[in-house]
């Protein structure tokens, strides 16, 4: 599945602000979220998983829109591409080195491994932490165009 049109242009100009480069274009990214995808993000704990330029979402999270086109969250799209852009600059293995290290260092420093120091390894690793705050920003940039597009209106 790929974003519609309009997501696609949205995200798109919303990065563009983010990392404020005028030249940004989104790559071809492919997003999944059928059973195997399901089954990833059980095991994971996670929403999504971004591996290069293929990002699986949790099924559920998927809703349809009035004219049954599938529809994902936009926030965790973008927390999702800011892994694909992390990605890219990084290379793919480094990426996913640096991405298991921080991990493991995180954890390290818990001195346990139940699922709350799991979960809190997870949520101090750097790249995690970026994509958060973008998709943070881009929720105060959404929330920041509809505002102006009410005011704007007669």
């Amino acid at each position: 599945m790929k974003l519609s049109e309009n997501s696609q242009r949205k995200i798109e100009r919303f990065f563009r602000e983010f990392l404020q480069d005028e030249n940004f274009r989104l790559p071809a990214i492919y997003f999944y979220a059928g059973k195997i995808t399901e089954i990833f993000t059980l095991i994971s704990g996670s929403n999504g998983i971004t591996f290069g330029k293929r990002i699986f979402i949790m099924p559920q999270l998927v809703t349809l829109t009035a004219n049954k086109q599938k529809k994902l969250p936009e926030d965790l799209v973008v927390h999702e591409i800011t892994h694909v852009i992390q990605y890219q600059s990084r290379g793919f293995v480094k990426f996913l080195y640096v991405y298991l290290r921080d991990y493991w260092t995180n954890l390290k420093k818990q001195q346990r491994w139940d699922a709350n120091s799991r979960r809190q390894a997870y949520l101090s690793i750097p790249f995690e932490i970026e994509a958060r705050e973008a998709a943070n920003k881009f929720l105060e940039w959404n929330e920041n165009r509809i505002e102006k597009k009410l005011n704007s209106e007669p």
